[in-house]
């Protein structure tokens, strides 16, 4: 009888400590936040006149179908969000991580910003001649690099690759993000959408290794169950 009750409450501890379903969901929402915003760049650059090289993501956001891209920058948003939430749940690291997890935070804030400012060409001010669009863009930069080199010890002890991956984010986004800022606008779009793609790196493995860590968690308290 008391053997039974030390396994339920190693079970309940486990429990308590991460929840596997809240670990699941969350990464499954970051997944999907990571997939919609590059479903939305080709499903507006094939109902728009949308020149993928030349032109920018936020000219998606633009026109008639402008709800497209604004449908990705949502998606990405609670993407964000729901890696925020779980990286605060199944807290991987130290003072590193968690600001890690503001970054995440932060950029969902930014971003749906970004999707309901509408007024791409309007300045902020009279006489500033920054829109308050390219303010928010502006805020991404250091976020989307900050954010994946303070992660790095948190996932450097589960896998050495996520590591890397997290530094090859982090230094995509740093070339790419930079390059897009430079470049004259006959390519500054490809540019951009690269340097979008290469800060998945991040997030993407962020979403799997959420969604693997609730499954397999989820498994152990199942099997410890049916044990007792």
């Amino acid at each position: 009888m008391f053997a039974n009750l030390g396994n339920r409450h190693e079970e309940a501890d486990i429990v308590a400590r991460e929840r596997p379903e809240l670990l699941m969901f969350c990464g499954l929402v970051g997944l999907i936040g990571n997939v919609m915003p590059v479903v939305t760049i080709f499903w507006g650059w094939s109902v728009t006149d949308h020149a993928f090289v030349a032109d920018t993501i936020s000219d998606l956001a633009r026109g008639d179908n402008k709800w497209i891209m604004d449908l990705g920058f949502y998606f990405h948003a609670a993407g964000l969000l729901a890696l925020a939430i779980a990286a605060a749940h199944a807290h991987l690291g130290r003072a590193g991580w968690s600001v890690g997890i503001f970054c995440l935070a932060f950029l969902a804030l930014d971003v749906v910003l970004l999707g309901l400012w509408d007024e791409f060409g309007a300045s902020a001010q009279p006489g500033d001649g920054m829109s308050v669009h390219t303010k928010l863009s502006f805020v991404l930069g250091p976020l989307f690099l900050l954010g994946p080199l303070v992660m790095v010890p948190g996932v450097a002890g589960l896998s050495r690759t996520y590591a890397a991956l997290f530094v090859g984010a982090a230094a995509s986004w740093a070339v790419f993000a930079t390059g897009f800022k430079l470049a004259p606008d006959g390519i500054d779009g490809l540019l951009e959408k690269i340097a979008v793609v290469g800060a998945m790196g991040w997030t993407l493995p962020l979403s799997f290794l959420y969604l693997a860590r609730g499954y397999e968690k989820s498994h152990r308290v199942a099997g410890r169950a049916e044990a007792g």
